[in-house]
């Protein structure tokens, strides 16, 4: 099927695409909302600023496909393949990504709003002023992923893989659920770890970049392999702090922090 004979049926009020094959097509700006495209063959295809809003897109291979700007509020993107696929400034509302593939994708600037992301592989997704407010990440993979400055008012984060996430910036209010280990993480980022009592606290793997932990106590934390690049360690209490693996140390820095009772690699 070519683009001319899709638009052409599409006019007709034919809705019904699915399993198409339209590898690397051309359809940018084009209305097509409530089209049915699951299980179709979209990958290199360039859709910018085009109206996909309410489509089934089930299963459908997205992979390095040019969304952006496009309109895909309340689409259907279950088990969707995104990755590689240009979605800067996509509007996403109520969109639903369940088990999609987005690892390594740029949603920067994106508005993801009332979206349903459960068990989306986000991993080193960049989400930087990301609108996710009310969205649905529970058990959602955001290892490495950027979360700079984005909304996370109201969200659900139950079960979510944070690992190595940049919670920096984020908003959350009372409404955000976070598990406890992520909720400590994102206070100690954005509220500071100045004089802090984080003694025996889970911070395995936590993305902890340039915190200053100036008079905190870290006695017995667990800080396995999360990244302290820039973090300031001095005057801080570490005996039998966990540090085995942790990123961005020098070797200075180990030598000083194990001679204070913390176990280094």
């Amino acid at each position: 099927m070519n683009t001319g004979t899709i638009l052409e049926d599409y006019a007709r009020g034919e809705r019904d695409f699915h399993r198409v094959i339209l590898i690397g097509v051309k359809l940018p700006g084009v209305d097509l909302n409530s089209i049915d495209l699951s299980a179709a063959n979209l990958m290199n295809a360039t859709l910018t600023e085009a109206n996909l809003s309410w489509a089934e897109l089930i299963g459908t291979n997205l992979i390095n496909a040019d969304l952006s700007s496009a309109d895909l509020k309340g689409a259907d993107l279950s088990d969707a393949y995104l990755n590689g696929a240009k979605l800067v400034g996509t509007s996403l509302e109520k969109a639903k990504l369940v088990g999609a593939n987005l690892s390594g994708v740029n949603l920067t600037y994106s508005k993801l709003t009332g979206a349903d992301l459960r068990r989306t592989n986000l991993t080193q997704t960049k989400l930087i002023g990301a609108n996710l407010s009310r969205a649905d990440l529970r058990e959602a993979r955001l290892t490495n992923a950027n979360l700079i400055g984005a909304d996370l008012r109201g969200t659900v984060l139950l079960g979510a893989d944070l690992r190595g996430a940049n919670l920096s910036g984020t908003l959350v209010d009372k409404t955000t659920q976070f598990d406890k280990k992520w909720h400590r993480v994102w206070e100690v980022c954005n509220k500071g770890g100045e004089g802090r009592d984080l003694s025996c606290a889970d911070l395995t793997e936590a993305n902890l970049i340039g915190v200053n932990f100036k008079g905190a106590n870290l006695s017995g934390a667990d800080l396995r392999e999360a990244n302290l690049s820039g973090a300031y360690l001095t005057n801080t209490q570490v005996d039998r702090a966990q540090l085995t693996g942790a990123i961005g140390l020098s070797e200075a820095a180990k030598f000083d922090l194990q001679k204070r009772g913390a176990i280094v690699d």
